[in-house]
C-alpha cells in the first residue's frame, strides 16, 4: 500500500520537477553562462570602447599621412618645415618672446 502511493506520488511530481529543474539549470546557463545573456552585454561594451578606440586612431593616421603628405612634396612646404625645426629643435625667430608659464601655480 505505501509503495504503490509512493510511486504514485513519484509519477505525478518527478517528471514535472525533474523538468523545472532541467529548465532552471539552462535558464539559469543561459543568462549567467559563458556565452549567456550577460556575457554577451560584456562583450558588446567592449567592442563599443574598441570602436572608439579605432575611430581615434583612424583619425590621428590621417593627420599624420596628411603632415608626412606634405614632407614629400618635391618642393618643401616651409610652413611644415618650420613647424617642425620649432617642435623637434625648438627654434625660434629673434622677434620672437618666449614666456614660460609653470602651470602649478
Amino acid at each position: 500500500m505505501f509503495a504503490r502511493r509512493l510511486t504514485q506520488i513519484a509519477r505525478t511530481y518527478l517528471i514535472p520537477a525533474v523538468f523545472a529543474a532541467a529548465c532552471l539549470y539552462f535558464i539559469f546557463h543561459l543568462i549567467t553562462g559563458e556565452r549567456g545573456f550577460l556575457a554577451h552585454l560584456a562583450i558588446s561594451k567592449e567592442l563599443d570602447t574598441a570602436q572608439a578606440m579605432l575611430s581615434e586612431l583612424q583619425e590621428e593616421q590621417r593627420a599624420l599621412e596628411r603632415d608626412v603628405a606634405l614632407l614629400r612634396d618635391t618642393p618643401v612646404d616651409l610652413d611644415m618645415l618650420e613647424e617642425r625645426a620649432r617642435i623637434e629643435l625648438g627654434y625660434v625667430r629673434q622677434d620672437e618672446m618666449i614666456i614660460v608659464y609653470d602651470g602649478d601655480e
